[in-house]
């Protein structure tokens, strides 16, 4: 999503934000969203949210 998509949500969702606060947020959002494209980083946060592609690691802990 691009920085203007992160714009419009933001301003739907908090419409008592400057635009200034506005386009603030929505650039660190598309910065990071841009870094989360690496493998590395995206199994990383799968792993904070509690989700496992294998399900024999939730089997060997229980």
């Amino acid at each position: 999503m691009s920085t203007h998509g992160f714009e419009r949500r933001i301003a739907d969702a908090a419409p008592h934000l400057s635009r200034g606060q506005v386009k603030k947020i929505a650039r660190k959002l598309a910065h990071r969203a841009e870094r989360m494209q690496t493998v590395e980083e995206f199994e990383h946060a799968l792993k904070i949210l509690g989700v496992y592609p294998d399900p024999t690691a939730r089997d060997a802990i229980s």
